[in-house]
C-alpha cells in the first residue's frame, strides 16, 4: 500500500496498514523484549497486568504516539491545565503544538537528520528562517559523512507513518519536506528540498 501524493490526506486504514507493518518490523528485530516508555500523558501503561493482551512493545508505542496526537489536538477547558503542559523545560510549545510531539519522531532518527527535523518542526513559531538554516547545516552534514537517516532501520515503518501525518497537516508549511522524508527519497534530494523551501520563503518575504 503506497501513500505518494503530497496533497493527499492520510486514511486511517493506510495509517493502520503502516502501524501494522511497523509492529512487524520490530517485533522480528527483537522489540517483543525490550521495555517501552509511556508519554507524558498516559499515566501508566494500560496493559500492565493485562495478561489477555500480549502487545509488543513496539505496537503500544506507536498507539501512544497517536494518543499523543489525539491529546495535542483537544482544547483544553482550563487556561490553568494548558500552562502545564507548555513547561519550557519538559515540552516546549514550539514542540508540541504540531500533530504530535516532535520528540516522538526526532528520538527514532540518527542524530544529524533528527537535528533536521527538530528545527524544521518549530521553525515558525522560534527561530524563523534561522531555524531552517541549521537544519540545512545537519542535513549536509549528514550527507557530507553518509549518516544514516534512522537510529534503527527496523523503525522505518514507523517513522514513515509520522511523516505521512506531517504531509497531511502541511506542518510548518513544509509538505514537500515531509513528503521527501515519507517516500524514502535520497539524503540529498531531502536535502535540495529543504534548500529550496529556503530560497522560496527567502524570496516570498515569509
Amino acid at each position: 500500500m503506497k501513500h505518494n501524493n503530497p496533497g493527499t490526506m492520510c486514511s486511517l486504514a493506510w495509517l493502520e496498514h503502516e502501524r501494522r507493518k511497523a509492529w512487524q518490523e520490530g517485533y522480528v528485530a527483537g522489540w517483543k523484549d525490550q521495555e517501552c516508555d509511556f508519554p507524558q500523558y498516559t499515566s501508566e501503561n494500560p496493559y500492565k497486568g493485562d495478561r489477555r493482551m500480549k502487545r509488543n512493545p513496539f505496537e503500544i508505542a506507536f498507539d501512544n504516539v497517536l494518543a499523543g496526537a489525539a491529546y495535542t489536538s483537544q482544547s483544553s477547558d482550563s487556561a490553568s491545565v494548558k500552562e502545564q503542559h507548555m513547561d519550557n523545560v519538559n515540552h516546549p510549545k514550539h514542540y508540541e503544538s504540531g500533530p504530535f510531539e516532535c520528540i516522538e519522531l526526532t528520538r527514532l532518527l540518527s542524530f544529524d537528520w533528527g537535528n533536521v527535523v527538530k528545527y524544521c518542526y518549530r521553525w515558525q513559531s522560534k527561530n524563523g528562517v534561522e531555524d531552517l538554516r541549521k537544519a540545512l547545516w545537519y542535513a549536509n552534514d549528514a550527507v557530507i559523512h553518509g549518516i544514516p537517516l534512522y537510529a534503527d532501520t527496523n523503525l522505518s515503518g514507523l517513522c514513515n507513518a509520522l511523516f505521512s501525518t506531517l504531509v497531511a497537516t502541511d506542518w510548518a508549511g513544509l509538505r514537500g519536506l515531509w513528503w521527501a522524508f515519507a517516500n524514502n527519497c535520497t539524503k540529498r534530494e531531502i536535502l535540495t528540498a529543504l534548500k529550496n523551501k529556503i530560497v522560496k520563503i527567502e524570496k516570498d518575504g515569509e
